[in-house]
């Protein structure tokens, strides 16, 4: 029902700079064999880093049944590639060619960038950041979402004779990831939620619970207002990953000008002809 609950970063040029927590640990223990190959507790670390910065925001965890299953079924593939000595064909000897210049390319960014992301500079930044944070109203309430409004005044009738709403809410919301938490959103920003449901929350004062249903696209909601605060910016540990992953963008950017600056590049159509370059701007 949220909009969007995540503040996007933006996607680093050469892969993410931040490695997963887990990561770091010195054991490599073999974490799969496939027809005696083995695969390692590192080569599935590589392959996670190479998901880019927006799923390194999953927990490596959750992802590594599924990471770990397709490099099972990449190398039951490859294996029989090898058998037909496919490695020796001249499409393969090229993509490799493309691939090792791509991998090259990252690995000296990344060790270029990377050492330059410091604690100080991230801090900085979440200093700056922070200075311009405006706190926003939040809501904190619980809602139980049903298909009708007959279901929904239903509900309102048994809350008013004492009900446990969260109850409620684990049996009857349409909503199953809330009803879970007994139809606990948690804390939200009017702009997070859907018009009519944030103008009913925002409406509504702390322990009160609506007394008609509030329709949405979704369907209609029987909504109680838990609490209401202001929210402040999130503690640097909780941003730090994504600060040093725009940091790192920033800095690939500049890296990549520089050079480019300092190349001779000479650009063509299609079709092999000369390519016009675009007019510079003058410089005032």
């Amino acid at each position: 029902m949220k909009k969007t609950l995540l503040l996007t970063t933006a996607a680093l040029l050469m892969g993410a700079f931040v490695v997963p927590a887990f990561a770091a640990d010195a054991s490599d223990p073999v974490v799969a064999r496939v027809n005696g190959d083995e695969l390692h507790r590192s080569d599935v670390m590589r392959e996670l880093q190479g998901l880019g910065p927006q799923a390194q925001q999953i927990p490596p965890q959750m992802l590594y049944p599924q990471v770990l299953q397709r490099m099972i079924a990449t190398k039951i593939a490859a294996q029989q590639g090898y058998a037909q000595k496919l490695q020796n064909d001249k499409e393969v000897k090229e993509k490799v060619k493309d691939a090792e210049a791509q991998i090259v390319a990252e690995t000296y960014v990344r060790r270029t960038v990377q050492p330059k992301i410091t604690d100080a500079k991230i801090k900085a930044r979440y200093d700056e950041l922070s200075t311009k944070f405006k706190p926003q109203e939040e809501v904190r309430a619980r809602h139980i979402l049903v298909k009708t409004e007959d279901e929904a005044t239903a509900i309102i009738k048994q809350l008013k004779d004492g009900a446990d709403f969260a109850k409620l809410a684990e049996e009857k919301s349409e909503d199953k990831s809330s009803a879970k938490q007994g139809g606990d959103l948690n804390y939200f920003p009017h702009d997070a939620m859907v018009k009519p449901f944030a103008d009913a929350a925002f409406g509504m004062k702390v322990g009160e619970v609506s007394d008609k249903p509030v329709k949405t696209e979704f369907g209609y909601h029987v909504i109680k207002v838990e609490d209401k605060r202001k929210s402040s910016a999130p503690p640097l540990d909780e941003v730090k990953d994504q600060i040093g992953n725009q940091l790192g963008q920033e800095m690939t950017n500049d890296l990549i000008k520089d050079l480019e600056a300092k190349a001779k590049v000479e650009k063509f159509n299609i079709d092999g002809s000369p390519m016009k370059e675009e007019p510079k701007a003058d410089k005032k």
